[in-house]
């Protein structure tokens, strides 16, 4: 694989050249620090931008154009990462060398471009048919939250433990959120966007300095705004945890523990918490929590620990009848303090290492997974992932241990059925 970096002063396009692939992967990547207030608008701007244009006024035009276009994919989305929210634009196509057209990568990579430059907007507000459209079916999205048991327990977990943490904003918003913004703001959203960070990036085997020349000649941002936001969020310890109990229409109680993870060098963070987290709670079947809360205790139906590195958080969610809660959590205590004193084997150890070294190795046949090393590597100097493949194989178990010291509990949420009430 080939990376270069062109710097075009307001933004920058990022290729990745390689053979592996049968399809093109192109990305542009608006990114800024988290506002609460702004993800909702920029959320639902990411949809009616990949819905329809000026040009493609329908929804049915925008597909049959990518039709045209040899089946390419083209969609936006949003995401929240630490402190970092990112407002993407997805282009995935064929590789030129199996398409017989001579116009054709000049026409794939225009037509992006094509869509975002010029929206469908009148007298600065967005057409009201697209509008109504999208809004209907970002609400039904949000609307979904309340559907899924362990979404709503863990967004209402983070939301209890600070609600004015950027770990707990939603990216969607609320019903409320999505109901405030009207097609006029919607273009002042579009305006703003502008503002933002970019960073286009492009995987696959292709010409990429004729890629390069097109973009260049396709895209004219004209604001510089080139400061990389710190990803880190600096979520508060708590000397007492927090503990709440809350009624949910769901059959079932979902526990979730938040700890900290406080005070750990960029390397623990980065290479060995994954090593640790992996024995602990996210090896499967095999990890410290469903051996001791599912396989010896029949406690729970389902149990997980989601490591949120720039939140520097380990979430652990467990779903559960609600006369095993207070087990359960002496259980999950149990089993850091195992960790803390070093109370794992060889086996585990070699296994999380292997494990995790072996699913590093997959993302390099994954044309997906390899930009995202890419992009991360440029926001956070993330190591790619050969020199991660040898960071793991390097961790030690003294590392394990400090990174299960790092732990400070600071809010435990328990989610109830509806009918036991709250307590």
């Amino acid at each position: 694989m080939e990376y270069k970096k062109c710097d075009c002063n307001s933004y920058q396009i990022h290729t990745v050249k390689t053979d592996k692939f049968k399809t093109v992967r192109m990305e542009i990547i608006f990114s800024r620090e988290v506002e609460k207030e702004k993800m909702p608008i920029f959320t639902f701007l990411a949809d009616i931008l990949s819905d329809c244009s000026k040009k493609y006024q329908r929804r049915k035009d925008m597909a049959i154009r990518l039709e045209e276009l040899y089946k390419s994919i083209f969609y936006g989305v949003t995401n929240k990462v630490g402190n970092l929210f990112t407002i993407s634009f997805v282009l995935e196509f064929i590789a030129p060398e199996y398409i017989n057209d001579p116009k054709y990568l000049e026409n794939i990579l225009k037509f992006p471009f094509e869509v975002l430059n010029n929206p469908r907007v009148k007298n600065q507000e967005f057409d009201l048919t697209n509008f109504n459209i999208v809004k209907k079916s970002v609400l039904e999205e949000v609307e979904s939250l309340k559907e899924s048991v362990d979404k709503l327990a863990l967004t209402t977990a983070l939301e209890k433990m600070d609600i004015n943490s950027p770990s707990a904003y939603r990216v969607m918003g609320t019903k409320e959120d999505i109901e405030k913004i009207t097609p006029s703001s919607l273009y002042e959203a579009y305006l703003d966007l502008f503002k933002s960070n970019c960073d286009i990036f492009l995987i696959g085997n292709l010409n990429m300095d004729e890629a390069t020349k097109i973009i260049k000649e396709n895209f004219k941002n004209r604001i510089i705004k080139l400061n990389k936001p710190s990803l880190v969020v600096g979520n508060k310890l708590r000397s007492k945890p927090i503990k709440i109990e809350e009624p949910a229409n769901f059959i079932q109680s979902t526990l979730v523990m938040i700890y900290n993870v406080h005070d750990l060098p960029k390397k623990l963070r980065n290479i060995d918490f994954h090593v640790f987290n992996y024995i602990f709670g996210n090896g499967g079947l095999t990890s410290r929590l469903y051996q001791k809360l599912r396989m010896e205790n029949s406690l729970c139906y389902a149990v997980r620990s989601l490591y949120l590195k720039y939140d520097e958080l380990l979430v652990i969610e467990v779903s559960l009848d609600e006369n095993n809660v207070k087990l359960a959590q002496k259980l999950i205590q149990k089993a850091i303090n195992e960790m803390v004193k070093g109370k794992f084997n060889d086996t585990e150890f070699e296994d999380a290492r292997r494990n995790l070294g072996m699913s590093l190795k997959l993302g390099l046949d994954n044309n997906v997974a390899i930009l995202n090393n890419y992009e991360f590597n440029y926001y956070d100097d993330i190591p790619l992932i050969e020199e991660r493949i040898k960071l793991v194989k390097e961790v030690k178990k003294e590392d394990l241990i400090k990174c299960a010291k790092s732990l400070k509990l600071n809010t435990v949420f328990v989610q109830v059925p509806n009918s036991k009430g709250a307590k």
